[in-house]
């Protein structure tokens, strides 16, 4: 169950959404990014999960959130960021896991105090602050931002992320495109694989749709013979559904 559970949690953190909707605020050349509700589908010990995530903007503070449940647990995470210059600025990570198993972790970015504090397994981190430094949920839309922002996709895309005491840097390489069948419709995808250094024990892929702002349709996670794959079930943004061909 620990494994399962873990990488619910962590791979529903792949979602990110826009359809086409990147505009840039004519005063500062940010991007704006469109609001959304979308869900997903997955299993965890032979029991089906749905997970929600949404996008909301307040004037120029986004808020990012995902949920799911399970018999015996409950996920929430949410991250507050900003857009500068097509780069996501963190302010607040906060993350629950509450039932039989019960987790907490936080990370609050003060910019101005130059500081990143950051809680796990109920200690707290203190690094220096960076521009680059980004929370595990926040760091998905990071991710959209930089393929929309490339002429092609990168061969290889490298993310700072700060868990606990230590910033952590996440890379995922390019393994190429694919057509792949969805529950709204087959969709031109570009396919990223996350870099282990056990590549023999640990696998994911992450499947993006090029058509729709890179929204990530299926992740599939493999780690000692435990199995967890995440797809799209539907989803609206700006109030219209996403559909494929």
């Amino acid at each position: 169950m620990a494994i399962a559970m873990k990488y619910l949690i962590s791979l529903t953190a792949l979602t990110f959404w826009g359809l086409s909707m990147l505009s840039f605020a004519e005063d500062t050349g940010s991007p704006v990014l469109s609001e959304y509700e979308v869900r997903y589908e997955t299993t965890a010990m032979g029991f089906g999960i749905t997970l929600t995530r949404t996008l909301s903007k307040d004037h120029e503070t986004y808020t990012l959130r995902n949920a799911g449940e399970i018999f015996v647990a409950s996920i929430e995470e949410k991250a507050i960021f900003s857009v500068e210059d097509d780069h996501i600025i963190g302010q607040d990570f906060f993350y629950r896991l509450t039932g039989l198993v019960r987790r907490k972790r936080e990370v609050h970015f003060d910019r101005e105090a130059g500081v990143i504090r950051s809680l796990r397994k109920g200690e707290w981190s203190e690094h220096p602050w960076q521009d680059n430094v980004l929370d595990r949920l926040s760091q998905q839309e990071q991710l959209r931002l930089t393929l929309l922002s490339a002429e092609t996709p990168p061969e290889t895309l490298s993310f700072e992320v700060v868990d606990g005491e230590r910033i952590k840097s996440r890379q995922l390489a390019l393994v190429g495109e694919e057509i792949i069948d969805t529950a709204v419709g087959q969709l031109d995808t570009v396919r990223y694989r996350r870099v282990f250094d056990d590549p023999e024990e640990r696998a994911s892929d992450i499947w993006l749709a090029k058509d729709f702002d890179y929204v990530m349709v299926l992740t599939r996670h493999d780690e000692d013979g435990t199995d967890i794959e995440i797809s799209l079930k539907d989803g609206t943004i700006d109030g219209r559904p996403l559909e494929g061909s």
